[in-house]
């Protein structure tokens, strides 16, 4: 009710009172596409920076798309800002469809009066992760194709070639030598150990995720966990922080406080051991503690990131030490994108041969022995 009576105050008018007598939009819950909030984002974008305000930029968006997915979602938020909604109220309105700091930032926007330059940096943020994720998913491609192919091959030797195999030799009347039964038995345990183990794989992590959401310290414990597995936990790490200096140099260039932005950070990190490390140096902040100090009593936040707020607060430019690191995270996960594809490929390279190796030792050879026998 408090945001409908600002809205309308807004526009000039002070209520006595305010009956509700129709319902929100409720379509807006639906989930949204990332393409469809990535160009709604760009186009809002532009029309901010030439000076519209948001329900100008919103009206002549629905002019210059051809997307009905964007034109549906505008037409929401146009219902919400007449009926009184501000426009982080109708922003909200889709939140299964938008991450947590897509709405922060655009609360930050509005109570500042900057949303021009809110939007541009979320757009920033929305091509980078795009960049980010496009590049990570293109390293993966090459080398999950090669290990579906190899499982597959193996589950169609062991459950089609070598099964017909033995119908040969016992329709020529000989029997199913001792060989091919052993290869029999090798292929229906790899088999069967197969079936058994995704199962059990996806049960453990559908039951760790279970408990994760009701237990907060086994979540911390997981996701700290997560944070120290071999090269894919430092991708994620240098991920997370790169996603916190962004909205932390965003947040302070348009004149948000340390304090404030460190308390939009925290309550928005993706990894619940990283915003409980942020929400203690946001509370220690608030206490007087130096920000490099606070950062560099936790041991999850890199001595990197301490030692350049601290040149930051002995200059002053606490938002520029922001963006560079930022830039500098961007560059690290960029750099271990490309170390990893350089490194996967030798690997799958091994692991075809040694299951290649494997076959022609397992079944091949015994085989050709079996009807060289067979021939004399």
């Amino acid at each position: 009710m408090e945001t409908i009576q600002t809205g309308f105050q807004k526009e000039g008018y002070f209520p006595v009172s305010i009956l509700v007598k129709n319902k929100r939009n409720t379509f807006l819950h639906s989930r949204i596409s990332g393409k469809t909030i990535a160009d709604f984002t760009a186009l809002l974008s532009l029309l901010l920076d030439s000076g519209l305000s948001v329900r100008d930029g919103l009206e002549i968006l629905k002019t210059i798309t051809g997307d009905h997915k964007i034109i549906t979602l505008v037409d929401g938020m146009e219902k919400d800002l007449k009926a009184g909604y501000s426009f982080f109220s109708s922003i909200r309105n889709i939140s299964s469809s938008l991450p947590d700091i897509y709405k922060s930032m655009v609360l930050v926007g509005e109570t500042t009066g900057d949303l021009a330059y809110i939007f541009r940096k979320i757009n920033d943020y929305l091509i980078r992760q795009k960049r980010i994720r496009e590049k990570l998913v293109s390293s993966l491609i090459y080398p999950v194709i090669v290990l579906l192919v190899s499982v597959f091959s193996m589950i169609l030797i062991s459950t089609f070639i070598i099964p017909k195999m033995s119908e040969t030799f016992t329709s020529l009347g000989s029997g199913i030598p001792d060989e091919v039964s052993r290869i029999l038995s090798l292929s229906r345990g790899f088999f069967i150990v197969f079936l058994i183990t995704i199962p059990l794989i996806a049960l453990l992590g559908f039951s760790i995720s279970a408990v994760r959401r009701k237990n907060s310290s086994f979540g911390i414990a997981v996701d700290r966990i997560k944070l120290m597995i071999p090269f894919i936990g430092s991708f994620f790490k240098d991920n997370h922080f790169l996603n916190i200096l962004f909205t932390l140099n965003a947040l302070t260039s348009c004149g948000v406080t340390v304090e404030d932005a460190l308390k939009e950070v925290a309550n928005n990190a993706g990894n619940t051991a990283v915003k409980e490390a942020f929400i203690r140096v946001h509370e220690k902040v608030l206490k007087g503690i130096g920000l490099s100090a606070a950062f560099s009593d936790e041991g999850i936040i890199p001595p990197r990131i301490s030692k350049w707020v601290a040149v930051g607060e002995r200059t002053g430019s606490m938002d520029t030490v922001f963006g560079q690191l930022s830039d500098y995270y961007e560059n690290e996960l960029e750099k271990k994108s490309t170390r990893f594809m350089n490194l996967i490929e030798p690997v799958l390279i091994i692991f075809t041969g040694l299951i290649v190796f494997g076959i022609v030792i397992l079944i091949i050879i015994p085989l050709f022995s079996i009807f060289g026998v067979l021939m004399e």
